[in-house]
């Protein structure tokens, strides 16, 4: 729904007026005049927002008969008299209030509509406007002419690309500037294809290739220059670089984030299979594909996995599905926002569309609607976020397959099989399980602490023995041993949990027991559970030692376990001796608050006011039980049997092969954690949500994708049998049509604006009417034909872009040109930059002569890793940069979401929780303090050092050294004067410190 200021409601209220007067049978004063010229305003401009369906403010603009509503504010036209009408004050001024979220009206329109009024602002009655969708990026894509140049220009035409962008100089009275000089080239394209700067080697082998003259011409060698690029894009380094800008924009990190942020260790195989992916030059189609549906489009090839590392690169909250169950609000909340997430990242990342916007309500601006974008979320329905198995062999993988499935149809006709059972017993059934839910109610504790108790480690058979000792330091004369149950939620237990079915408790004086007393033994029978009531063991003994031994643990869910909330030792004066004493046991969860071993004896434990409601609930589930039996006949058991039988022999199978390898990626079969279940490739329904609400929820939305001019019908023609990873194929396989038109234009902008520094669509993320229109349309369409048509080849489109004039100008300024166009965006000049903060580190690793150029892997730490209970604290302080582990490219560092590496983060690098197309460029006083003070800085520098004097001989001559690794060119003679005689009062140490913070180092041009 678009929501209209008041202002605009003035508006749409005279407007209504107006079109009402036309409307009671007032003679049109010139049909064709609003027919040709004041219908195609209102039809690009109005309609959109202003429709039957979607009538801003209470007003269409269809015909004059939807029109016809009244307002209290009056008319705001007079027709005949446009000076009078308010409806212009909208559509003028510095800031106009209309059109929403585009470009004020030209002037030309402006006039248009002003003679309309005056000309008695008729509407034919029987003319009915339609929603004109002529935003550029929907159009249809065509591969434009490229454009004749003036004669005096067309030696400087390297490749299309020069035509386009020097038409739109000469129209505008400029041209490109002269052709930067070699060693600019070089590191210039060392570092937009590789991310690192030349070896001293490199930049004088490569400036002397390009500084060989062609034909006498006064301009560098065309044919090195192709060299060095096929050069570059053939280095493994140039995937490591490229991968980053991927990364960027998909939102890749190693942790969760929120509130807990736990790590992900089986996210690195994703960020591998990027950079191995652009060094492949893998087109860009099957890219696409494998991110989103490549398990059902290339099963049993590991890509076709790894890549689905891309719906689950960015944040997920922990809480909100582990511990939070999916029928609370706050679960389907969280539920509702991760398939946000998927949707948002998929549609921003390939499409360039800020789908996001219509969760809460139809766009605002853009032709989609909420049930386009719950149509979205249909597609992701049935992903979760997960580690998942992915093998090198592609048969084992393909039996991994079959055997998963054939295992969620057992466990689908073992659930068929209890609802059959559960059907069967009828009303006396559901009565008995009403009373327990009842008495269960009943038996949560009055008295609650977030100190449960003490918890065995979980076994998965019931006949492990356990034990838990208690210390009281000297002999006491005991009266009594009381064991208090626990209370936990976890698998629905509730009272009682980990009571032990069967144990003994023995007191002694001695700590081996060799005097032990045996004050109560139940270890011959089940005993019944006494849920919140106490259960006390007489004893007349005097004894330091008491121990409680469970012979049968108590059922959790599919495993086993010994829990207590606390254990009274009573004297002969009833006082609790025990409190605060000293407590061993076989083993222990121990997780603080809830368990460990010390909440034994810390005198707190859960109670009820209910204190028949135990006996109460285990008659009742006694009762239960007997009528359960009566439905299990023996045809249900053996069936039963069977299924169970064929289950454990499919997990037999499943355990036996390979294990494979681990990825971080979307899933749908995985171990269940807390309330985060899988799905088993079940779509999870999904509906519109009223204003986003997940309580509020309206239609079933139905799987699709987003209209586009000539194909309005989205929604996808699955059939009733598909499966769910076939909606995300069919995703997949819109997004890369080759017809459609987002998908191209929005990957070549974003390759533009890595290379030039300026994108030619402004707003990389959004191509909808918020976001701004290509400078060079013409340009973007040509580029993304070329992409699409030729292989899809990334390698293909960098050397079309930085083999053109445009890439190798000089930044020189030019006044004239400045004042024509300051932000240059018609590309007169290169742009300058300043290195990213990974180019920033991983160029002083390699100066420094520490860079250690390993690929792949999991990733290594920048900080001390603390875990905690309650979240991983990630100690970035307590981290030595001399660690050699930590010497690799910075892409390959572990990326941690909410407590981000503070150096890398002071020099702008990337937030994780967030698409970064773009990367902010400051410049602050504590970037100079990083660069100048942190220890990475400072280890760096004294490597820097032994390096120069391992390599040059004298002062002169390492400092020369010095400058052609960290500049790339040979050192000015002020510049040694200046330089050694700082060495000769600091030390060559403090000089590394120095030479690591040039501008000229860190910036580019």
């Amino acid at each position: 729904m678009s929501i209209v200021p008041t202002r605009a409601l003035f508006l749409c209220a005279s407007l209504a007026l107006l079109i009402s007067g036309s409307a009671r049978g007032e003679e049109p004063q010139d049909e064709a005049f609003f027919r040709e010229r004041v219908a195609p305003i209102l039809a690009g401009k109005c309609v959109r927002c202003h429709n039957d369906a979607q009538a801003g403010g209470g007003l269409s603009l269809v015909n004059s008969q939807s029109s016809l509503t009244g307002g209290e504010s009056g008319a705001s036209i007079v027709a005949g008299e446009p000076d009078a009408s308010f409806l212009l004050d909208y559509l003028v001024g510095d800031k106009p209030d209309m059109p929403k979220g585009e470009a004020p009206l030209p002037a030309d329109q402006i006039a248009t509509l002003r003679e309309w009024i005056a000309r008695g602002a008729a509407w034919p009655q029987d003319l009915q406007l339609e929603v004109k969708d002529d935003w550029w990026s929907r159009q249809a894509l065509t591969r434009p002419a490229v454009p004749k140049v003036a004669a005096k220009h067309e030696a400087t035409v390297r490749t299309p690309i020069d035509a386009f962008v020097l038409a739109k100089l000469e129209e505008r009275g400029m041209h490109l500037s002269r052709e930067a000089d070699a060693r600019t080239i070089v590191r210039r394209l060392f570092y937009d294809l590789t991310g690192l700067p030349p070896t001293p080697e490199e930049m004088q082998t490569w400036s002397a290739k390009l500084n060989k003259e062609t034909a006498g011409e006064d301009r560098l060698n065309d044919q090195a220059y192709g060299e060095l690029v096929d050069h570059l894009l053939a280095s493994p380094r140039y995937g490591e670089r490229w991968a980053r800008h991927w990364l960027d924009v998909v939102k890749y990190a190693d942790t969760c984030g929120y509130d807990k942020d736990k790590l992900r260790e089986h996210s690195w195989p994703y960020r591998d299979y990027v950079i191995r992916s652009f060094n492949q030059d893998k087109p860009y189609a099957r890219f696409v594909q494998e991110q989103i549906a490549g398990d059902a489009l290339f099963p049993g090839e590991p890509d076709g996995i790894l890549g689905l590392g891309f719906v689950a690169a960015g944040p997920w909250d922990f809480i909100g599905h582990v511990e939070v169950p999916a029928e609370k609000i706050d679960g389907k909340v969280a539920r509702n926002l991760d398939r946000d997430e998927m949707v948002s990242n998929t549609l921003n990342t390939f499409c360039s569309v800020t789908i996001q916007c219509a969760r809460c309500h139809d766009h605002k601006f853009d032709p989609y609607t909420q049930e386009h974008y719950y149509g979205l979320q249909a597609v992701f329905s049935a992903v979760d976020r997960a580690n998942r198995v992915y093998d090198v062999d592609p048969q084992t993988q393909q039996r991994r397959q079959m055997l998963a499935q054939r295992k969620r149809e057992i466990e689908s006709q073992l659930a068929a099989l209890a609802q059959e059972m559960k059907a069967a017993g009828g009303a006396e059934l559901a009565e008995a399980r009403q009373q327990l839910a009842t008495l269960q109610s009943q038996t949560r504790p009055t008295t609650y602490y977030p100190e449960h108790g003490f918890h065995s480690q979980i076994e998965s058979a019931a006949d492990r023995v356990k034990w838990v000792q208690i210390d009281l330091g000297r002999p006491i004369a005991l009266s009594n041993v009381v064991l208090h149950a626990c209370y936990d939620d976890f698998a629905g237990i509730g009272s009682g949990f980990g009571f032990p079915v069967r144990f003994q408790v023995e007191v002694a004086s001695e700590p081996d027991f060799s005097d032990a007393l045996l004050v109560a033994d139940e270890t011959s029978h089940d005993f019944p559970n006494p849920l919140l009531s106490r259960h006390a063991a007489k004893t007349a003994a005097t004894a330091r030692f008491i121990r409680v031994t469970a012979t049968k643990l108590a059922e959790r869910r599919n495993d086993f376990i010994f829990a207590l909330a606390e254990v009274e030792v009573l004297d002969t004066a009833n006082m609790n001796v025990a409190i605060g004493a000293r407590v061993t046991s076989l083993d222990s969860i121990e997780a603080p608050n809830r368990w460990r071993r010390s909440n034994l004896v810390d005198g707190r434990w859960p109670s009820t006011i209910h204190a028949d409601a135990g006996q109460k609930l285990a008659a009742v589930r006694a009762e239960l039980r007997e009528l359960e039996a009566k439905i299990e006949t023996p045809e249900r058991i053996t069936r039963k049997n069977q299924l169970e039988a064929e289950r454990q022999q499919v997990n037999t199978q499943l355990a036996g092969l390979p294990t494979g390898h681990m990825v971080y990626a979307a899933a749908t079969d995985f171990p269940a954690q807390g309330s985060f279940k899988p799905t088993g490739g079940m779509p999870r329904e999904v509906r519109v949500l009223h204003r986003g609400n997940v309580t509020d929820p309206r239609d079933e939305a139905i799987p699709g994708a987003l209209p586009l001019p000539e194909q309005e019908d989205c929604q996808f023609s699955l059939p009733s049998d598909h499966s769910e990873a076939d909606r995300r194929a069919a995703l997949a396989q819109w997004i890369t049509d080759p017809q459609h038109p987002l998908t191209w234009r929005s990957i070549v902008n974003r390759i533009w604006y890595y290379h030039f520094d300026q994108a030619l669509a402004g707003s990389l993320n959004d191509f909808g009417r918020m976001g701004q229109p290509p400078t060079h349309p013409e340009l973007l369409d040509w580029l993304a034909v070329e992409f699409r048509d030729n292989g899809q080849s990334f390698k293909h489109l960098h050397r079309l872009m930085v083999t053109s004039s445009v890439y190798r100008q000089s930044s020189q300024h030019n006044e004239a040109f400045a004042a024509r166009d300051g932000s240059n965006q018609y590309l007169w000049r290169a742009n300058r930059r300043r290195l990213e903060a990974e180019e920033i580190r991983d160029s002083i690793l390699a100066v420094s002569g520490s860079l250690n150029l390993q690929m792949g892997g999991p990733g290594y730490y920048l900080f001390e890793l603390e875990k905690a209970q309650h979240s991983p604290h990630y100690e970035y302080h307590k981290f030595d940069p001399r660690d050699p582990a930590s010497h690799r490219r910075s892409i390959y560092r572990f990326v941690v979401r909410s407590q981000p590496d503070p150096y890398m983060t002071t020099l702008d690098c990337a937030d994780s929780s967030q698409s970064t197309p773009k990367r902010d460029e400051t410049l602050t006083a504590l970037q100079a303090l990083s660069m100048l003070n942190n220890p990475f800085q400072l280890v760096m520098a004294e490597a820097f050092a032994q390096r120069l004097e391992a390599e040059a001989d004298t002062r002169e001559k390492q400092i020369d050294r010095a400058i052609w690794l960290t500049l790339g060119r040979a050192s000015r003679e002020t510049e040694r004067h200046e330089y050694a005689a700082f060495a000769r009062q600091h030390g060559m140490v403090q000089l590394c410190r120095v030479l690591l913070n040039q501008s000229e180092f860190v910036y580019l041009d």
